[in-house]
């Protein structure tokens, strides 16, 4: 997984699992504001809410493999003051279990 918010690419499902997971616990509000599929992928645009009043746009890609299964995800934020903050917040609740160098700052 790639994403605006870690310095490195995250590989393995229950690693990409731990950060979509505290992604979302971070999260007041997520509306999904589009959808759509190509082909072997799908792209999702959505709008959120964090740390009270951080308006936060996202952008999540899927890519699928043959038999189905996805084998690519891409997680992407803006602005660029709310993907210092997710960065952040990632680095405190995730910096231990991923490593320090996810996180540039």
């Amino acid at each position: 997984m790639i994403s605006s918010v870690l310095e490195r690419t995250v590989v393995g499902r229950d690693a990409i699992i731990k950060v979509i997971q505290a992604a979302g616990a971070l999260y007041e509000t997520h509306s999904v504001t589009f959808s759509a599929s190509f082909g072997n992928r799908e792209l999702f645009e959505y709008e959120a809410q964090a740390f009270g009043n951080v308006a936060v746009h996202g952008v999540v890609t899927l890519t699928r493999g043959l038999e189905g299964e996805i084998v690519a995800v891409g997680v992407h934020h803006g602005p660029l003051s709310a993907v210092n903050k997710l960065s952040s917040a990632f680095k405190e609740r995730l910096g231990t279990e991923l490593g320090a160098e996810y996180f540039p700052y």
